[in-house]
């Protein structure tokens, strides 16, 4: 779906994705959330600024539906902060105007699962926002730190070698940040620019791996913020427990006060300590959801969710893939 109030723009998504793929065109966002409650949708190209409804309207009105799809914001305006909010409310990728054909084939080629061939251009690097790949088998530590780097900058987190290999033949990440010596070679031997981090010690020092991926991501992109403590000792205690731990567990751990602790994550991730470990816990049952055979109703369970109150699973289909959105008044 392309939505765009340019008539010259849709009809240039229509010819040139018409060929290989079935586009839908709305005009404003309330249209588009209109045609979002009736069909399935693989992408959806959103301009940022549209009559009535905006592209981050939209947006937030897709997450209090429970509408799962892939949201590519689409903007005139090169600004890191603009786009930032757009991923932190759900969009998959930010694309500027006036881009190139390639660009955008490689976008929806990558969110639609096609797979990418020899012939392909070679990677390149992501362009207006910092940009990590993290690979590790821990879903603890793999959710734990996705939501956390994406307050920062764009963020793909994957399982094994074979998919991160495919990340990095599209784009060239900031950082890549791996589980273990024998991944860390496969993406040498691919991505020799990237900068590497290996977090394979045990216990992991948050601190020192957090100030090395900002410090990656910073040799590009201007102004990335750090975290400072008790955030990071925070986030390693959410890595390894997530499914049980509380706030007032974190903040016993890390010796400060349930307040203090929130008051230290809304300043540098936006979002309360029981936000984030809610983020953590539904990015893991996502993750279990896309990669497993496990039922919903076990995934919820087993990432510590089945106490949320008012929790709604609302579960489709798409392909061989299995997406479970999660809508609550109320949570943990």
């Amino acid at each position: 779906m392309a939505v765009d109030d340019d008539p010259d723009i849709l009809g240039a998504y229509q010819a040139i994705l018409e060929a290989r793929c079935e586009v839908l065109t709305a005009s404003d966002g309330h249209s588009a959330l209109d045609l979002l409650q009736q069909r399935t949708v693989d992408v959806v190209l959103l301009d940022m600024i549209l009559p009535g409804l905006s592209g981050l309207g939209v947006l937030d009105a897709l997450q209090r539906l429970g509408i799962e799809t892939n949201v590519v914001m689409v903007s005139a305006v090169n600004d890191s902060r603009t786009a930032l909010a757009a991923l932190r409310l759900g969009a998959r990728d930010y694309l500027t105007k006036p881009f190139d054909n390639v660009e955008l084939d490689l976008i929806i080629r990558r969110l639609t699962g096609q797979d990418v061939g020899d012939d392909e251009p070679a990677p390149r690097r992501s362009g207006t926002l910092p940009h990590a790949l993290l690979v590790s088998g821990d879903l603890g530590f793999r959710a734990g730190l996705a939501v956390a780097l994406r307050t920062r900058g764009r963020v793909d987190a994957v399982a094994g070698t074979a998919t991160a290999l495919a990340v990095l033949a599209r784009r060239l990440p900031d950082v890549v940040v791996v589980g273990d010596e024998a991944t860390a070679g496969a993406v040498r031997a691919r991505a020799a620019d990237a900068r590497l981090v290996v977090a394979d010690g045990r216990p992991l020092d948050f601190e020192a791996l957090l100030r090395e991926i900002v410090e990656a991501f910073a040799v590009r992109h201007h102004g990335v913020r750090r975290f400072a403590s008790p955030v990071p000792q925070a986030i390693a205690q959410v890595a390894a427990s997530y499914r049980r731990v509380t706030v007032e567990s974190i903040a016993a751990t890390v010796s400060v006060t349930p307040g203090e602790l929130a008051c230290a994550f809304a300043d540098q991730l936006e979002m309360t300590a029981r936000e984030y470990v809610t983020h953590v816990k539904i990015e893991a049952a996502r993750t279990l959801l896309r990669e497993s055979e496990t039922k919903a109703e076990a995934v919820a369970d087993v990432v510590g969710l089945h106490d949320a109150p008012h929790l709604a699973r609302v579960i489709r289909r798409h392909g061989s893939e299995r997406v479970v959105s999660y809508r609550a008044r109320s949570l943990p």
